[in-house]
Formats: C-alpha cells, sequence, structure tokens
C-alpha cells in the first residue's frame, strides 16, 4: 500500500496541481478522517482521488503537550524507542491530497484524550513544536515526514480554555514566515452558543473556519428549524469574531451511527444548507463526522451534489440573517429580567427562533401571544412557554416532544415525565389555573437525555455513554456509545449493563444481545467487526412501563479480548 500511495502521489505532482482549495467558498466540503468510525476506513489517498471532498481533518492528536497521535487503522508505526506516531505512508497521501487541490489539517483534542495548556507561555512554547514537526520548521522526529500540513483544528471538548490564544497567535506568527502558502486554524465547537470550552478562545483569537457540530445537542439538525441556531454562529462571526471573514460550517453525523442525536437524510441537509445559505453570508459549507461513516452511508454525494448547486466564492449570498434572541437571567432572590436582543449573551438561558410568534387559541386563562402580562412574568401553555415583554405575552413552542413547565418563577421546556402535558401556569399571577408539578421540578432547561460519559469497569481503558434516542409508546431506542481513551481494542468484544426495572432489549444493531435477569449483554460478531477500534456506537430497542430511565453508567463492564 506504502508503494501505491507514494505512486498516485508521483504520477499526479508529474501531472499538475488540481484547483486549490478557496475558503472563501460557501460550497466547502470538510470531513474528518482518522478513527474508523464506520469500520471501513480506506487509506487517506482514497478519499482523494475524486472530487466529493475539499478539505480533510486528520483526527486526532489526543494528547498535548506531550504528543500522542491517533489513527486507528491508518498508522500504527512507531518511531524506534519512541511511543510517536511514523506515518509515512499518511505522508504521501498528504501530499497526494494536496495535490489534487485538498486541503489537509490536523485536528487537536478529540472526545478523550489528555491535552491542555497550563499559561499563553505554555501554548505559545508548543507552536514552535508544532511548526517544527507538522509545517515548516525541523525535527528530528516528524510524524508526516517531509510532508507540510495546510493548518490545525481546535476539537476541545475538555479541559480549561487556558493557553490556545497564545498557541494560536504563535503558530500563525509562524504561518507569516512562509508566504508560498496559504495554512489555516479552524474550530469544532458544540453547537450550544457560546462553546464550554473555546467561547473565550473564538473571540480572542484568530480562526478561519468554524465547523459547528450540530449534533449531540438540542441544537443540532434533528431539532431544524425549531432548536438549530446557526443564526447565533452567524451574528458571533459578524459581531464578535476576530477574522470578519470567517467561515462556519454546518457540523453533520457523516451516518446514523456516527453521533447519538442529530442525523438527517442528504435531502434534508440539503434543504437546511440551501436555506442557510440564501440567509447568511458567513457559511462556508458543511462538514461530517466523519469520512469512513459519510461515504458508506452515501451521505457524501449528496452533501456535494447540493453544494455544487448555486454555491459560490468570495461573494455575500444572504443579508445576514436576523435572529431575535430572548435572554432571561434568574437571580437568587427569584426575581428575574428579561430583555429581547440581537446579540448573543451569555445567560442561564437562551432561546432563538427565526420566526415570530404566531397568536394561540389557548383559552383566556392562558398566556396569548400580544395578551397583557405584567413586570417580568413566565408562564406555560402547553408545548409553548411564555415571556412578559414591556406588559405584552410573548409565546413561541417548546421543541418537539418537550413540554412547558414552571420553575420558581422560571418557564422551562423539559421532558413530561409523567407530569401533565396540558393546563396553563404563571409565575406571580392569580386567577390562573397553575399547573400541577407531580415530581420534583426538573434541573434540565433545554431537552436533553445525554448524561456525560463515564469511565467504564473494563479490562481495556474506555468510557460509555447511553442516549436517548426515540421513545414512542412505551417503546425505547438508546444509543450506546464505546471509546477507547488510549489505545484501539478488537473486534472480540462484549458490554454488559443493568437494565432500570421495568425495561426490556429487544435487539441491538450491532452484535447480538442476551438478557439475565435485569442485565444485559451485547456482544460483537467478530466477523462484521474490524480487527481494531477506537468506538463503537449502536442503538438496541425495547419496551419500557412507566417513566423512561437511562441504564446507569456504572453498572457498565466492558471487555475485550
Amino acid at each position: 500500500m506504502k508503494l501505491f500511495s507514494g505512486l498516485i502521489a508521483l504520477l499526479a505532482a508529474s501531472a499538475g496541481l488540481g484547483s486549490a482549495f478557496n475558503v472563501n467558498c460557501n460550497s466547502n466540503y470538510v470531513s474528518y478522517y482518522g478513527q474508523n468510525s464506520a469500520g471501513n476506513q480506506k487509506t487517506l489517498g482514497s478519499y482523494c482521488q475524486d472530487s466529493t471532498e475539499d478539505l480533510i481533518v486528520l483526527a486526532f492528536m489526543n494528547g498535548f503537550p506531550n504528543i500522542l497521535l491517533n489513527f486507528a487503522n491508518a498508522c500504527e508505526t512507531t518511531f524506534p524507542g519512541s511511543s510517536l506516531l511514523h506515518c509515512p505512508t499518511i505522508a504521501q497521501d498528504i501530499k497526494y491530497c494536496q495535490s489534487q487541490g485538498k486541503a489537509v489539517i490536523l485536528s487537536m483534542g478529540g472526545a478523550s484524550g489528555a491535552y491542555g495548556f497550563s499559561s499563553d507561555a505554555d501554548g505559545a512554547a508548543f507552536a514552535d513544536t508544532m511548526w517544527n514537526m507538522f509545517f515548516k520548521g525541523s525535527s528530528t522526529q516528524r510524524p508526516f515526514d517531509d510532508a507540510v500540513l495546510d493548518g490545525i483544528d481546535l476539537d476541545i471538548e475538555g479541559g480549561s480554555s487556558s493557553g490556545y490564544a497564545g498557541f494560536i497567535n504563535q503558530l500563525r506568527s509562524h504561518y507569516a514566515t512562509d508566504p508560498s502558502k496559504q495554512y489555516y486554524i479552524a474550530a469544532a465547537p458544540q453547537c450550544p452558543f457560546p462553546d464550554s470550552y473555546l467561547g473565550s478562545v473564538l473571540n480572542s483569537a484568530w480562526f478561519d473556519m468554524v465547523y459547528v457540530q450540530f449534533y449531540n445537542n438540542y441544537c443540532g439538525l434533528n431539532a431544524y428549524p425549531s432548536w438549530f441556531n446557526y443564526a447565533d454562529w452567524d451574528n458571533w462571526a459578524k459581531t464578535r469574531a476576530i477574522n470578519k471573514n470567517v467561515k462556519i460550517f454546518i457540523g453533520a453525523p457523516g451516518g446514523p451511527s456516527a453521533a447519538s442525536s442529530g442525523y438527517v437524510s442528504g435531502s434534508t441537509l440539503g434543504s437546511i444548507y440551501t436555506s442557510v445559505r440564501s440567509q447568511y453570508s458567513s457559511l462556508g459549507g458543511i462538514m461530517t463526522w466523519d469520512v469512513s461513516q459519510s461515504r458508506s452511508s452515501g451521505l457524501a454525494s449528496s452533501i456535494r451534489a447540493a453544494l455544487n448547486s448555486g454555491g459560490s466564492c468570495g461573494s455575500n449570498p444572504g443579508g445576514g440573517g436576523q435572529t431575535s434572541t430572548i435572554v432571561t437571567t434568574s437571580t437568587q432572590t427569584s426575581s428575574s429580567t428579561t430583555s429581547i436582543t440581537s446579540t448573543p449573551v451569555s445567560s442561564t438561558t437562551t432561546l432563538s427562533t427565526t420566526t415570530q410568534p404566531t397568536t394561540t387559541s389557548t383559552p383566556s386563562t392562558c398566556p396569548v401571544n400580544g395578551g397583557k402580562c405584567s413586570g417580568y412574568q413566565q408562564g406555560c401553555s402547553g408545548q409553548n412557554f411564555a415571556i412578559c415583554n414591556n406588559g405584552s405575552w410573548w409565546v413561541a413552542p417548546c421543541a418537539p416532544g418537550t413540554y412547558c413547565y414552571l420553575s420558581g418563577s422560571t418557564a422551562t421546556c423539559d421532558w413530561s415525565n409523567g407530569r401533565p402535558t396540558d393546563g396553563c401556569a404563571v409565575s406571580g399571577g392569580s386567577g390562573f389555573n397553575k399547573r400541577q408539578n407531580l415530581v420534583a421540578v426538573s434541573k434540565i432547561t433545554k431537552p436533553s437525555l445525554r448524561p456525560k460519559p463515564v469511565s467504564a469497569k473494563s479490562n481495556v481503558p474506555t468510557r460509555v455513554e447511553f442516549v436517548v434516542s426515540d421513545l414512542t409508546d412505551n417503546k425505547f431506542t438508546t444509543v450506546i456509545k464505546i471509546q477507547t481513551n488510549k489505545d484501539a481494542f478488537s473486534g472480540n468484544w462484549s458490554i454488559s449493563f443493568t437494565l432500570p426495572d421495568g425495561q426490556t432489549v429487544d435487539s441491538s444493531s450491532r452484535g447480538s444481545a442476551s438478557t439475565s435477569g435485569n442485565t444485559v449483554t451485547i456482544k460483537s460478531n467478530v466477523s462484521q467487526e474490524s480487527a481494531k477500534n477506537m468506538a463503537a456506537i449502536f442503538k438496541v430497542s425495547g419496551s419500557y412501563k412507566g417513566d423512561y430511565v437511562l441504564p446507569d453508567t456504572s453498572s457498565a463492564f466492558f471487555h475485550a479480548v
């Protein structure tokens, strides 16, 4: 395979460069490579033989400043006497991809790993190391030999924000010493705005591209248009970003098993992309996790077709699209302040919509859009929440599947969990039929049944998470995600966990499921698994009685032979 990769790179070089990547387009397609998410990952070079992707992100450098690289089955060799990966095949493929006009950058971070800086000085020092090992500098150990990357991506999902601004500033100073090549700085924040880990960094450092992950969160593509919040990111790009020409990408799962939630069909994604493109000049295109998923599912070809239909470069196709943002900040004295603003504000609860609320046909005792209210009242009416603004109710719907409940003086959208789903409630009011609350008020202010993953009991370092996918007529579908913290695990694995009372598991989308009492065991089908895996993502389906409760992750035990 090394000979093949080197040969195609040589032939491509002799034929001349392809059309170069243009960051100013709104029709670019970015995809991640390296974690073998679909279990059938090919060589990097094989994905560069056609015009589907414009930029490929190598994932990941999941340890720094003590460098740890992980590209699953794409690279498993190290420098002699070192744990640092040496990837000559990827090196040749990087040069081949670049000869085809594609950009190749390296992602730092990821969902698991040991990374972060203690200060800007620490970050700046590591920028020098990066320049020497992956760009135009020199080092005795270069993982990609003489290949020169086109930039870096920050996919920071843990730790603090310290040092990243210093890292970016120093790396850009190195970029400036090589005018022969354009280099990039990118980031991949979660869609909730502002991002928990990169929010302050995005406001204080230069970014060329931001790949917003519109999945695994309430604001994902599956919540379009109700909770889809591209408008917040466009507003940031125009008002807060250091680089006012920064490009925002719609991040999407490449296939149904690529993420816990957020996957949509190619036609739906194309429609969302077209709508965003018509409104927001900040749009850069679409990003997917990852290329093995998007190629296997066929989503990649659908994305390419959508991007090729009406995209443009260096123009302003939209008017910048405005959205109203209702910002509610509760105080410890239970009083609250409410304002309507067009700029992003860090607050307790932020609810966004791109359309004006419509008048509802609720009874006169319930908050009605435009009806009279006083002070800082908030209220609920079925699936609608209400905010008193300058003496008039502003009423809007909760996300699909959730209902409005009054928590003290604050209206929140939440799963019903056995509570009534009709009736009304208003804070500080009289003469209203206050909705009965049968259970303790939930602390979830945005619909989510996605607890943080935890380290699993296991014979290999892994972490496990359970995420609800669908609840219909006492039938459930739950996504199980197993991810290694360090080393790849074999295709011969199993996971056991305890089911909450009243639940049964009928099937698993991966391997086979068996039950003994309340203990469920999912065992892989070795013939259908890769020899080495960084993650296993699949769904289990079954039935439940009463309120649905996720399995306790502390009961999970993962075992790989």
